[in-house]
Parts: C-alpha cells; sequence; structure tokens
C-alpha cells in the first residue's frame, strides 16, 4: 500500500504524461523527464495554424520496457514519419521528485534528428520545472540548444505549460493550456514563438491515454 501511494504522490507531482509537438511526451516543443509506462500507451493529433500554412499531425508512443519509450509521429508534409526513443529514469521517489531522461525525436528524420538530454523537478504548489539541452544530429556543426520548461497545475483538470529553446541570440517561447476531459481524453491548445508575431503558430488536438 506505500508503495501505492508514493506512486500517486509522483505521478500527480510531476504532471501529465502528455506528448509534446514532437510526438514524446514533454511540454509543448520539450521533452520532459515523464513517459507511458510499460504495456501502457497514447495516441493523438495536432492541427496547427499560422500566417503562411496550415498542417496536422498524429502520434503515438507505447511503452515497451520499464523505462523505454518507442513512438512515432508523422504530418501533412512530405517528410513523412518520424521515430522518437526514450530512456526514463526517475531518480528518486520523494514526495517531489527529480526525474531523468535522454532520447531521440525525428530519428527517421532527414534533417531534423535531435539527441536530448532534460530533468525535471517537481516543487510545491502544484509546479514542476524542467531543463534540458538538444542537439541537431543532422547538422555539419554541433550545437546544442538549451531548453527550459514550466508546468502549473491550476486544478484537476487545467495545466498550464510553457517553454523556451534557443541558444545566443534566437529563442523560441512557446505557452498554452491542457485540459483534462476525463481520466483518458487531454484537450491542448499551445501558441508557439510567442515573441516572434510574424512565425507565431497556434495548435488545437486532443490525446488518448490507454493500456493493453
Amino acid at each position: 500500500m506505500k508503495k501505492v501511494i508514493i506512486a500517486m504522490l509522483v505521478v500527480s507531482s510531476m504532471g501529465w504524461s502528455v506528448p509534446s509537438l514532437v510526438g514524446t511526451n514533454g511540454l509543448i516543443n520539450m521533452p520532459a523527464a515523464a513517459s507511458v509506462k510499460y504495456k501502457e500507451f497514447d495516441v493523438g493529433v495536432n492541427f496547427q495554424n499560422s500566417q503562411t500554412s496550415r498542417t496536422s499531425q498524429y502520434f503515438a508512443n507505447l511503452g515497451i520496457l520499464d523505462g523505454f519509450e518507442l513512438g512515432f509521429i508523422g504530418n501533412s508534409l512530405k517528410e513523412g514519419v518520424f521515430v522518437n526513443i526514450k530512456y526514463y529514469m526517475m531518480s528518486d521517489k520523494s514526495e517531489y521528485p527529480l526525474g531523468l531522461a535522454t532520447g531521440l525525436t525525428g530519428l527517421t528524420s532527414y534533417s531534423n534528428t535531435n539527441l536530448y538530454m532534460v530533468l525535471s523537478k517537481a516543487f510545491p504548489n502544484k509546479l514542476s520545472g524542467h531543463f534540458g539541452f538538444r542537439s541537431n544530429l543532422n547538422s555539419s556543426t554541433i550545437k546544442a540548444d538549451v531548453m527550459f520548461g514550466l508546468e502549473l497545475k491550476m486544478s484537476e483538470q487545467l495545466n498550464f505549460v510553457s517553454d523556451i529553446i534557443g541558444s545566443d541570440t534566437s529563442w523560441n517561447l512557446s505557452t498554452g493550456l491542457r485540459i483534462k476531459l476525463n481520466p483518458d481524453w487531454m484537450l491542448n491548445g499551445y501558441l508557439e514563438d510567442v515573441a516572434n508575431s510574424n512565425n507565431s503558430k497556434f495548435t488545437l488536438g486532443c490525446s488518448y491515454h490507454g493500456i493493453l
């Protein structure tokens, strides 16, 4: 019974396990140290609108082993379907845990395969912070982007999320809300690159979480 209570505290402190816009579980554009558990899965769709284009995404993730998440994400653009892999570790099981994850997003992409490592830490007042690095493996030069994220559980049904990714003078700030419709269905709305009015994008999507 004690183990069950600890597990519930860990899950509630770290926030909901929800797919990001890169497919793997995370915030908006940033992966987080959270994943679907063994034999659990999530699937969903996103619809993205900007001043110049409209695109759609479809994605799925599956816990293939304890600590391993395998997923894919596809879109309405030309390049096709990408594979994501995440290895997830919990460094402790305290009331306010610290999590660590590493992985690859866009593994089958010709131009946007990213290797990342991220730390996620729960704090009092239903707040979670995230910090990590990512590097594009397709680039001719080695360059790491820094990732910062914030998640606030405003109620049992509503989460506020935000992340910022970049390096030097180029940064992408995104923010949004997640609404839990019931224990299995999630609705999300995101505004990407909010500091750049000419390149900002609005995304509306939903996801379903289940067990095999």
